[in-house]
């Protein structure tokens, strides 16, 4: 007895403080809260604060909220971070998601379709963000990688190697109870409780807040500081990006990808199969910044990408809205919380038919 006793009492301290450790600090929304309990609470038309103090995964977050929809949405919109202030105002219908991801690449694109493709939630129309830096392979990343099964199962779609015989890609997003003792997730967690650094998120039905702000809609509302800011400050940071010669994910970019490219034309016309009406919407720059573009030749394949894809939605016959050129929608500085992402009531404004399907 006496052998395996004071063992017991020494490892039984330490276990319970690795408990609770893990489930109070929840990095990763694994415990206390998670991502399936998110989603639950926006399909009830909640809106969630917090998730950006929680450094919380956009991907998890969207491949949750998509499986726990029941019915498909009649509208979505997918695309980086310059698509967050698209609602389903913009669209009068309350049957709207917003899918847009940070930093997205074509894989993220192809990652979202290959959910709404595998569990048959395509809407009835999809607007596709298409930024120029979308073919830019100098600045692809891995966040994508959170959905690979996904993206992976789309790219067998698109490249006519999808067979039935496949196993079905899914994505865990719920409880991880072993996680609770797990070391590895222990010895992280602990490095943020110096800075009292936890997953917590709480809900609400206000539409705005002083925070950053989750939209049950998929959209997004800024914080108050970034709602407020001053056209002046805007004018500043572009002036610094542009002498330190940084279009965002525009540098060491010679050339349009052709494999990307090619799947972004392979993905709209699996979506026209499949009977969506596919949108491709460019997000424009501001006055500052596309001046800049144009008159540096390092960016000026921006103007090449939009000239590409006015050709690709004309032989696709579908509708192209918004412009690179900001000229269209009357885009000032006073229209932008930074350096590329416009105000959310300026927003429908920069939604406009370039080019109407025929």
């Amino acid at each position: 007895m006496k052998k395996w006793y004071k063992p017991v009492l020494f490892l039984l301290p330490v276990l319970l403080f690795i408990g609770i450790v893990n489930w109070y600090v929840d990095s990763y929304a694994l415990l206390r809260v998670t991502y399936d309990d998110i989603a639950a609470q926006m399909a009830a038309g909640r809106n969630v604060e917090g998730l950006e103090e929680s450094d919380y995964n956009d991907r998890n977050l969207v491949a949750a909220r998509l499986s726990s929809q029941e019915e498909p949405f009649q509208t979505m919109i997918l695309g980086s971070s310059r698509v967050y202030t698209f609602d389903h105002t913009m669209f009068e219908t309350d049957s709207f998601y917003n899918a847009g991801l940070s930093e997205a690449t074509i894989y993220d694109l192809m990652a979202v379709a290959g959910i709404l493709f595998q569990q048959d939630k395509l809407p009835e129309t999809m607007v596709i963000g298409v930024d120029p830096f979308l073919f830019n392979t100098s600045h692809d990343n891995e966040k994508w990688k959170e959905l690979q099964s996904y993206a992976n199962y789309m790219g067998l779609i698109i490249d006519g190697k999808f067979s039935e015989d496949f196993a079905r890609p899914s994505k865990d997003t719920g409880r991880d109870i072993p996680k609770t003792l797990s070391l590895d997730y222990f010895r992280y967690n602990v490095t943020l409780l110096p800075e009292s650094k936890r997953f917590s998120v709480s809900y609400t039905e206000d539409w705005e807040t002083d925070g950053y702000l989750k939209h049950s809609d998929g959209s997004v509302s800024y914080q108050r500081e970034l709602r407020e800011v001053r056209a002046e400050e805007v004018e500043e940071m572009t002036k610094q990006a542009m002498e330190e010669h940084v279009v965002y994910r525009m540098t060491d970019y010679h050339e349009i990808d052709e494999d990307h490219f090619w799947r972004l034309s392979a993905l709209i016309d699996h979506l026209q199969e499949a009977g969506v009406e596919v949108i491709l919407y460019l997000p424009p720059y501001s006055p500052m910044m596309y001046n800049y573009i144009e008159s540096e030749e390092a960016f000026q394949i921006t103007l090449e990408v939009e000239e590409e894809l006015k050709e690709l939605v004309e032989k696709r016959g579908i509708a192209l809205y918004g412009s690179y050129d900001p000229a269209g929608c009357g885009l000032e500085m006073t229209d932008l919380y930074d350096v590329y992402h416009v105000k959310t009531e300026k927003t429908a404004d920069t939604y406009y038919p370039v080019i109407a399907a025929p």
